[in-house]
């Protein structure tokens, strides 16, 4: 039995935003209205956070962003929005045209980092849209092909992370920052993962603090495991309750949502520095509220694959965006109790 010292919990992104700010968002962006009540609905879902226990806190669940793709291609220049399309929970966001040469208008993060630093004592991580998927999902009127898009979106991107780490380093009193790249079309086009590999690493060329990957409800995960040994990050965390039952147990039946984890587990073994594995216990698509018991066994059986707890975190599936902020709480309080409870178990 291996010993479980401490499982990091980990919050993927997102999180439902209050009624007095979805409500308005659009009408008063920009505004200083808009700030109070984006830093308002920030302290308060920090304090939810707090509350359950997580070990990190995004940044405050993004209160201060609609959408992933919208919020970063707004600040930058070149970009041309045409109409709204629909993302998959059935909300709008504005779809751009790249019509001339990328430029940062105005930071992404920056401002909402350094308000949250000063809100809170615990490590922060950042979430920020991956080049591949900011290139796949704009159009392209102005670069001569997809490479050189998302290269230039990996430029802009990498010039907001140094300008981040440079901040951190003056607000963070020594807690450590996380940057988790989200790039939620990395496996749609599989004959373009070079292309995802080379774009990524130029987002994060030069940044120090830990790196991980998030890719969302892809239909192969082994395209993104065979290439560990050459993406500049510390770490993936990835989807799994999605596709799992919710039956009781630790064996390969029960467990059928997390079988790619051994492919994962046995390139991981063989690489010289290993990579950690954020492990979704919670699906964000429904209203169930996972027992504390079925979490353990999903826990339980990701460790059992990896072996090491230390390349081991606990996440729900993705950000808990589409749920309510009652069940999104609950949903994270009960991945905290299984983790407790695991971490408990192991000194009994």
């Amino acid at each position: 039995m291996f010993e479980v010292a401490k499982l990091i919990t980990q919050e993927i992104g997102s999180f439902r935003k209050p009624l007095y700010l979805s409500k308005v968002f659009h009408k008063i962006y920009g505004t200083p209205e808009f700030e109070e009540l984006a830093k308002k609905a920030t302290l308060e879902t920090l304090s939810i956070f707090d509350e359950v226990g997580m070990d990190n806190i995004g940044v405050g669940g993004e209160m201060f962003r609609w959408e992933m793709y919208e919020h970063l291609a707004d600040k930058l220049s070149g970009i041309k929005f045409y109409g709204m399309v629909r993302s998959f929970d059935n909300r709008y966001y504005k779809k751009g045209s790249v019509v001339s040469r990328l430029e940062r208008s105005r930071p992404f993060h920056l401002d909402e980092v350094e308000f949250v630093a000063g809100s809170s004592k615990k490590p922060i991580k950042v979430p920020v849209t991956g080049p591949y998927t900011m290139m796949d999902w704009s159009f392209n009127d102005f670069y001569s092909n997809r490479r050189e898009l998302a290269m230039e979106f990996a430029r802009v991107i990498n010039e907001e992370l140094k300008e981040i780490q440079n901040l951190w380093g003056r607000v963070s009193n020594g807690r450590k920052l996380e940057i988790q790249i989200d790039e939620p079309a990395t496996t749609t086009h599989p004959s373009e993962m070079d292309l995802v590999v080379e774009s990524i690493n130029r987002s994060v060329e030069g940044i120090s603090a830990e790196k991980s990957l998030h890719v969302c409800y892809s239909t192969d995960y082994r395209l993104v495991y065979d290439r560990m040994s050459e993406l500049n990050i510390d770490g993936y965390n990835l989807e799994y309750a999605n596709r799992d039952t919710i039956n009781r147990g630790t064996g390969d039946k029960e467990r059928v949502g997390y079988q790619d984890i051994k492919y994962f587990a046995a390139i991981n073994e063989k690489l010289s520095t290993k990579k950690f594995l954020g492990v979704g216990v919670t699906d964000v698509h429904t209203d169930f509220i996972e027992p504390v018991k079925l979490i353990e066994d999903r826990i339980n059986y990701a460790l059992a694959i990896v072996g090491d707890p230390e390349l081991v975190r606990i996440n729900p599936d993705c950000g808990l965006r589409t749920r309510s902020r009652e069940i999104g709480k609950q949903k994270l309080q009960n991945m905290l109790t299984a983790r407790n409870n695991i971490i408990k178990s192991q000194y009994q």
